[in-house]
């Protein structure tokens, strides 16, 4: 197969906008052209002379957005563990304390 040039171009707005650093924006473009090659030709021959949208950055976004929430329900269940074993020690410590004034 012979070798392909592709031009794709980012607005530099679209990366600031996206949270995006520039030094990421090449493995961005890597990305779009790995996924377009598993989609087939046409999709490939689209990226040959492109300028990406906001569109474009929509998986990210949710990815991002589904990695934000996993984050915050660990850290419920980890602040939940930290209540429970907070209680449990508070409560030994008062039934410990009733034992010795009950002596």
């Amino acid at each position: 197969m012979p070798a392909m040039a592709f031009l794709i171009e980012i607005d530099l707005r679209l990366l600031l906008q996206y949270k995006i650093s520039v030094q990421d924006g090449p493995s961005f473009c890597l990305q779009m052209l790995t996924k377009a090659s598993s989609e087939g030709q046409v999709e490939l021959d689209r990226l040959r002379s492109y300028r990406v949208v906001g569109e474009d950055f929509r998986p990210l976004v949710a990815e991002r957005e589904k990695k934000e929430a996993e984050k915050i329900l660990r850290w419920r269940s980890q602040k939940q563990l930290r209540v429970a074993a907070n209680l449990r020690t508070l409560h030994g410590k008062a039934s410990a304390a009733g034992a010795k004034n009950a002596v």
